[in-house]
């Protein structure tokens, strides 16, 4: 499985993941990191090689089949 890099702990408050590429901020109030990552592709959030906030991921997938 690939590590999540921009997946952090934000101490008592939970998980915190980052776009790459806007720098959009998504904070998940769960126990540990694979919660974190289910809740937020759960939001639309793409999370694995990279990490793209759901806009971004919208974009991309735009992009690619024009």
């Amino acid at each position: 499985m690939t590590v999540h890099i921009l997946v952090r702990s934000s101490g008592k408050r939970g998980w915190m993941l980052r776009c790459d590429l806007c720098e959009h901020r998504f904070d998940a109030a769960v126990a540990g990191r694979p919660e974190a990552v289910a809740f937020a592709r759960t939001n639309g959030w793409i999370v694995g090689e990279a990490t793209w906030c759901p806009m971004c991921a919208a974009t991309h997938t735009v992009r690619r089949t024009a």
